[in-house]
């Protein structure tokens, strides 16, 4: 089912979908994104691909002090291990479990794992938000 996004209805699914802060990733690194008038904003789609990312990036149980005990993916507990069929089937398990914990996630359509290097993978996704507006990711994870 095809959605069509009008002006009147963007804002409402942007809305629905969030605003926080701009990430920049850049060479492994996270930072907030600046601009000449400061801080920039996120929101919508791209927001919720910006969260689902940070979801993917964090391991689970790191930002346990926070009160978010269940926060994050295992994925990187397979790092480093040998890249076989049962293992990479578990670590798109993974990423389609830690993907839909986000409310905003209604489906997940799409999870492709490709190894990189022994310690390293890709993790590409393509999500059905709640607003049916399809959202696609890309994450690159290695051992720490």
């Amino acid at each position: 089912m095809a959605t069509t996004t009008t002006a009147a209805t963007r804002p409402a699914q942007d809305a629905l979908l969030g605003a926080d802060l701009c990430l920049r990733f850049e060479d492994g690194r996270v930072d907030l994104a600046c601009d000449a008038g400061g801080l920039r904003p996120v929101s919508g789609l791209d927001n919720l691909v910006q969260a689902l990312s940070m979801r993917l990036l964090v391991d689970r149980g790191d930002v346990s002090g926070l009160g978010h005990p269940r926060y994050g993916s295992k994925i990187r507990d397979l790092i480093g291990e040998r890249m076989d069929r049962p293992n990479l089937e578990l670590i798109r398990r993974y990423v389609r479990r830690a993907l839909l914990e986000d409310e905003r996630v209604l489906e997940v359509v799409e999870v492709a794992v490709t190894v990189r290097a022994p310690d390293s993978v890709d993790v590409r996704a393509v999500v059905k938000a709640v607003d049916e507006r399809e959202a696609q990711l890309q994450v690159t994870l290695d051992a720490l």
